[in-house]
């Protein structure tokens, strides 16, 4: 061979080796741009998880202090009771007034709602009848016996109500 023929085929092993080379570049990239999409997916689902996770905890956390609330008012109700029957009295004295007005300014306060009055239209979920008399359509609370509360939008305790239809 001359070295002319030599060269050539040198060439082309040259030629050869570099696309091969060029080959394995480009597998090896599709293979970390493969793993790189994983790694992302990977990483937006965590994200999107701990932010649910945060979302979540909150609301646990609202739901616990309401709960905490609710009870709490839940525990007053035999004093509002015994105010409420010692206003209904013939003779109240100063004291039980103030008392009486400062744990309504403490219900007020903690977002708590009176339910039920006189006059008002019978409502089965936020009242609960214990009498019923009249014949008719409508259905109005007659007199209240025990008051209801709504504390944010729920019914803690419903207002127990003799009931008359007209």
């Amino acid at each position: 061979m001359s070295k002319e023929e030599e060269s050539s085929v040198e060439e082309v092993e040259d030629t050869s080796k570099e696309t091969s080379d060029v080959e394995e570049v480009t597998e090896e990239s599709t293979v970390l741009l493969s793993e790189y999409e994983k790694i992302k997916d990977d990483y937006l689902r965590l994200a999107a998880d701990f932010d649910n996770y945060k979302k979540r905890s909150e609301k646990e956390r609202d739901n616990i202090g309401a709960a905490s609330i609710a009870y709490f008012v839940n525990s007053l109700f035999p004093l509002i009771d015994n105010f409420e029957m010692a206003l209904s009295q013939s003779e109240v004295s100063k004291e039980i007034e103030t008392f009486s007005s400062l744990l309504s300014s403490v219900l007020e306060g903690l977002q708590v709602e009176e339910v039920g009055a006189d006059g008002e239209i019978f409502d089965p979920s936020v009242h609960e009848a214990v009498e019923h008399s009249g014949e008719g359509d409508t259905q109005k609370i007659e007199v209240v016996l025990r008051k209801g509360y709504l504390f944010q939008g729920n019914l803690i305790r419903p207002a127990m109500v003799k009931v008359k239809s007209e």
